[in-house]
């Protein structure tokens, strides 16, 4: 295998994703030990070096052959699993485990399918028809990542966070005329129907990453559940997010840069209580609705900023644009 050829950890953080979260490392470096007396031996981050004595004339000939290299190197954590393999065979791995603190904000239009109530009265039940609208969303997310390299080319990830946001659309309900069935319904005019949100994210995720030389190349997946505080039950969604990027050098740091694209599917049903929306009348409301685009690009970097932690910023844009910041810390 090709020695110049090295995995790459490119991002750890998402999210998100619903929102991919991505992050980066300080990575490790192989060396090669060419003389037994050079006392000038790099000693590199987890990494044991230990003294082989010199092979005595009792010793048969594969034994002395085993014993020409008075050092060797051997890697002493536990994860990655084959972190041992990797690094004989010249890769850079990254530190094993991390956690990174991510802000994400998101704006993305909506198309409203339907708008729904029930259980104010049947006449209203049945007469009352919200027909298709558009909405815009808005949302702020803030979420603790926690990481570990299970293979020199495989991260897994679990993800806690606050999220809050709203989506307004502008309707126009109808009523319908039962006593008239050949009129038209009756228009009741236009108006904002907003909805407020908060509450919790909770999911886990995986990134594949490779990489050639200074390339990289990424497949962020995560899945995520909201626990809304308006809405009956949870919001669940799937994030992808495919990226490919440069790493280099700069005094002593490493640096990155990326593109990619994210794709989201959301499930957009919305279902609660008039009264947590702000209309105190008894009955349920339901808001079927879904993205108007589910993929967008994304455009980021990163940079290290000491040895343990480092710094990602990521720009969505299309139709969804969205702004993420991670502090992340590697150990």
């Amino acid at each position: 295998m090709n020695n110049n050829t090295h995995f790459t950890m490119a991002m750890t953080a998402l999210i998100s994703s619903s929102f991919s979260v991505s992050a980066n490392d300080h990575l490790f470096t192989s060396t090669d030990l060419d003389s037994a007396n050079n006392s000038n031996v790099k000693h590199i981050v987890g990494i044991e070096q230990a003294q082989v004595p010199v092979a005595s004339t009792a010793l048969t000939a594969d034994e002395s052959e085993l014993l020409s290299v008075e050092e060797f190197d051997r890697y002493e954590r536990n994860f990655p699993i084959w972190a041992q393999e990797a690094i004989d065979l010249g890769h850079e791995l990254p530190k094993p485990y991390g956690f990174s603190m991510t802000y994400m904000k998101m704006e993305q239009p909506l198309v409203v399918d339907s708008v729904a109530f029930s259980g104010i009265n049947p006449w209203v039940d049945e007469n009352v028809k919200v027909g298709t609208s558009t909405a815009q969303q808005e949302s702020e997310t803030l979420t603790l990542r926690g990481d570990i390299w299970v293979l020199p080319f495989l991260n897994v990830y679990g993800i806690l966070g606050y999220t809050q946001g709203s989506s307004t659309a502008v309707v126009n309900p109808t009523l319908e005329r039962p006593l008239f069935p050949n009129r038209p319904p009756l228009s009741l005019g236009t108006h904002d129907f907003e909805l407020n949100f908060k509450g919790i994210t909770y999911g886990a995720g995986t990134t594949i990453v490779g990489g050639i030389d200074n390339w990289f190349a990424l497949l962020d997946v995560n899945y995520t559940n909201t626990a809304l505080d308006i809405l009956d039950g949870e919001i669940s969604s799937i994030v992808v997010s495919p990226r490919v990027g440069y790493r280099w050098k700069f005094k002593g740091h490493d640096m990155q840069l990326w593109t990619g694209a994210m794709y989201q599917n959301v499930e957009q049903t919305f279902a609660g209580n008039l009264k947590d929306i702000g209309i105190n009348l008894p009955g349920k409301f339901e808001v079927e609705q879904h993205l108007e685009d589910k993929w967008n690009t994304l455009i980021g970097g990163q940079a290290q900023i000491t040895n343990n932690v480092d710094l990602l910023m990521e720009a969505g844009l299309g139709t969804r644009s969205s702004v993420m910041v991670s502090l992340g810390y590697r150990f």
